[in-house]
């Protein structure tokens, strides 16, 4: 590298001491030792900051290296607390152990080599100011770039010892940009930067890995063996899992690849069992807090209604109302949940549940996220309730006053067997004569608390919550551990065929030919586009830019086309699904928030527009869009031009197969439960290092061992269950466990 500044080699020899290079230099993150860091470091402070008397649960200000400032930025990450720092756990790791020469650098592999800074300058461009130095140890030498890291100049000097670890380009071979690196002293110690599987934790602006690294490792120097253990020792012994001292020092700073994966298992089962120790003493709290209604009687006006169908109930209906039934007979209250593919009939056995109570002498209230969707239930249940004498009533906000305030006194009275509605049903004005089914559709469109209210309008109702996204057992387990489970895993016989098409851009006229004879034959028409959540504009103009070019195609135009995205005022967009709903729109473009649940019969094609940006039980349940009438549909899938072989594989599986419960387990595995889990679960944290597609083994442990301690110890009373209360108020803000109304 030339233009290097250079200087006479310092005291000894400009080499690196042979010791670095004989023996891995991975260190144990618990040992005490000298250590020598460069100026104005964290570890400076270490002792300052012991003797202030530092704790888990201290503020991550007031710890030695932070201050405010870093406090507000770490902050960004979720972290406040001492304790939170040491819990903001590594999201990859870089494999540097390979200790090699210079000479034995391999473009491509990442290594570290140790060797004496010879040469070192700062190199300004238009900018951006680098820092470049040459590293020699007793093979070679080699040329280091900082690209945008002049600030270098005031850590690593001439003369100084260092460890780098990088991957030299193809190109260079003796090279090495943005290596990882760490300043030695004259004495062995630690490694933390360079030279050891080196964990990667998430950052924000303002935040660099080796500042984070250095925190974390002074939280485990100060606090590391105080932070209280959750998990009961015997349920530890049981499970074969190591301290939680042990399992955080290895997380953070790995010996090796077993010390790894032993404490991400314990992490991991540790979180997956706090989850289900909430959710099964939630569970328990409700089925001992107060006495539920005996919600069902002879069942003679269920039987009238259902031998009055124009069809047969599946098997899985009828299994799925048995279960309900038996619920609705029992003294305690009912807390299911009814998941269904699209299009199973789940409308229609929670209809039977409400035909139940009905008889047993208690009110129904069924709420839906939309009044689109709500007056669609309030259709349907119109058609199949008359056999069995159901009165029925309509409650949503669009409703005049006067109308509101007739039907609110019918449903104080005890005048409305069955009220359907929105979020109208839980406003305050609302009251119910003796409520004692709730059924929530679409669950996940409401907040835990929404849910709560309504059922609080009754006491202690039985409550059916239904969803249309099919879950694979892991994810049930993990969002609904508190619920019991019935599947509708058949549909309904006398649907028409879906039919699922891949296609490309080159076949796009094609394609409108078809939409144009489907139009001509009477029909309707989806084209959905993703949302680009990074711009909502970009959102809308790819919307917008779609409906105008079908609204002015030769062969599209002559039909009325409606437009949906997430600009549109409520108002607005009720209105286009409604003039969608009566076919007075016949082609309907938008965005993902064209409404889940909608029963439009008459329409027969979806096109997706870059299909590859959707998960496959995303691009499911928009599928379950058509071919809900007699009449042949079909989706069809038009990837972007420049999608990947592993997006055409996706696309390939869905077309393949029509069951939403395997599609939803091979969603799982290959994109993980985080698009899934914030769909389904408003009431919990997304996990930190558990991942619901690899460790369903550990989720079924948790849930095994959390209901067996609950069963036990309802509340958590013992003493050995104290840590483990502490530790799910702290994580879960969890209160109503133990107040005396919650």
């Amino acid at each position: 590298m030339r233009g290097l500044e250079k200087r006479p080699e310092p005291k000894g020899s400009g080499r690196a001491p042979a010791s670095y290079h004989a023996r891995p230099m991975v260190g144990n993150p618990g040992r005490a030792g000298p250590r020598r860091e460069p100026p104005g470091s964290a570890w400076e402070a270490t002792v300052t900051a012991a003797a202030t008397g530092v704790t888990p649960s201290t503020q991550v200000q007031y710890l030695s290296g932070v201050g405010p400032r870093r406090a507000e930025l770490l902050a960004k990450l979720g972290v406040a607390s001492v304790e939170g720092l040491l819990r903001h756990y590594p999201r990859d790791y870089l494999d540097a152990r390979r200790i090699t020469t210079v000479r034995g650098l391999v473009p491509g592999q990442l290594a570290t080599v140790v060797g004496r800074v010879v040469a070192a300058r700062v190199r300004r461009k238009p900018g951006r100011v680098d820092y470049l130095a040459r590293v020699e140890d007793d093979s070679g030498a080699v040329s280091v770039t900082w690209f945008g890291q002049g600030f270098l100049s005031r850590t690593l000097g001439l003369g100084d010892l260092v460890a780098l670890s990088g991957a030299p380009p193809p190109a260079h071979p003796i090279e090495l940009v943005n290596p990882s690196f760490e300043v030695l002293g004259d004495e062995e110690r630690e490694l933390l930067h360079a030279g050891r599987i080196i964990p990667v934790h998430p950052l924000t602006a303002g935040l660099t890995a080796k500042l984070m690294r250095r925190l974390v490792h002074t939280a485990l120097e100060l606090v590391g063996d105080q932070i209280e253990d959750p998990l009961p020792g015997a349920l530890r012994a049981e499970r074969d899992l190591e301290a939680l001292s042990a399992a955080l020092r290895a997380v953070h700073f790995p010996e090796d690849d077993a010390a790894l994966a032993r404490a991400r298992r314990r992490l991991a089962y540790e979180e997956l069992f706090l989850v289900q120790a909430l959710l099964a003493a939630r569970r328990a709290r409700r089925e001992t807090a107060a006495s539920g209604f005996v919600t069902a009687a002879t069942s003679e006006r269920a039987r009238a209604l259902v031998q009055a169908l124009p069809f047969r109930l599946t098997r899985a209906q009828k299994r799925a109302m048995k279960e309900i039934l038996d619920d609705q007979r029992a003294p305690r209250p009912m807390h299911r949940l009814l998941v269904g593919d699209v299009g199973s009939g789940k409308t229609l056995v929670g209809l039977v549940a409400c035909v139940h109570a009905a008889e047993a002498g208690y009110q129904s209230a069924l709420m839906a996220p939309t009044e689109i969707l709500a007056e669609q239930h309030h259709r349907t249940v119109e058609r199949f309730a008359a056999p069995a004498g159901l009165r029925v009533a309509l409650l949503t906000g669009r409703l005049p006053a006067a109308e509101r305030r007739r039907l609110a006194a019918a449903l104080a009275a005890g005048e409305v067997d069955l009220a359907i509605g929105t979020h109208a049903l839980i406003q305050e004005p609302v009251g119910f004569a003796r409520l004692g089914l709730v059924v929530v559709d679409e669950q996940h469109r409401f907040g835990v608390r929404q849910r709560a209210v309504l059922a609080g309008k009754g006491g202690t109702p039985d409550v059916l919550v239904m969803s249309a996204t099919p879950i694979p057992r892991t994810l049930a387990l993990a969002c609904f551990g508190d619920l019991d489970v019935s599947v509708l895993d058949e549909l309904p016989p006398g649907r028409g065929k879906l039919r699922t098409r891949v296609t490309d851009e080159s076949k796009r006229e094609r394609v409108y030919e078809f939409l144009a004879a489907e139009l001509a034959a009477g029909r309707q028409v989806y084209v959905v586009l993703p949302v680009i959540e990074e711009s909502e504009k970009a959102d809308l103009r790819a919307a917008t830019v779609t409906h105008d070019a079908l609204s002015k195609h030769p062969l599209l135009k002559r039909w009325r086309w409606g437009l949906l995205h997430g600009r549109l005022k409520g108002d607005a967009r009720q209105a286009t699904m409604a003039d969608f709903v009566a076919g007075k729109v016949r082609g309907l473009v938008s965005t993902t928030v064209v409404e889940v649940g909608v029963d439009v019969p008459n329409a027969t094609v979806m096109l997706v527009e870059q299909a590859e940006r959707f998960g496959l039980a995303q691009l499911h349940q928009l599928r379950g869009r058509v071919g809900r009438g007699e009449h042949a549909s079909t989706c069809i899938l038009m990837p972007g031009p420049s999608v990947g072989p592993e997006a055409q594989e996706r696309l390939r599986v869905l077309a393949a197969t029509q069951d939403g419960f395997e599609l939803a387990e091979a969603d799982l595995k290959a994109r993980g439960p985080g698009e899934l889990w914030g769909t389904l679960q408003t009431g919990l944290p997304r996990f930190r290092i558990a991942e619901l597609g690899r460790d369903a083994a550990l989720l079924e442990w948790a849930h095994q061992d959390a209901r067996a301690v609950v069963q036990g110890d309802p509340a958590f009373e013992r003493p050995e269950h104290g840590p483990l209360r502490r530790a799910i108020r702290n994580r879960f803000k969890e209160e109503t466990l133990w107040s005396p109304t919650g």
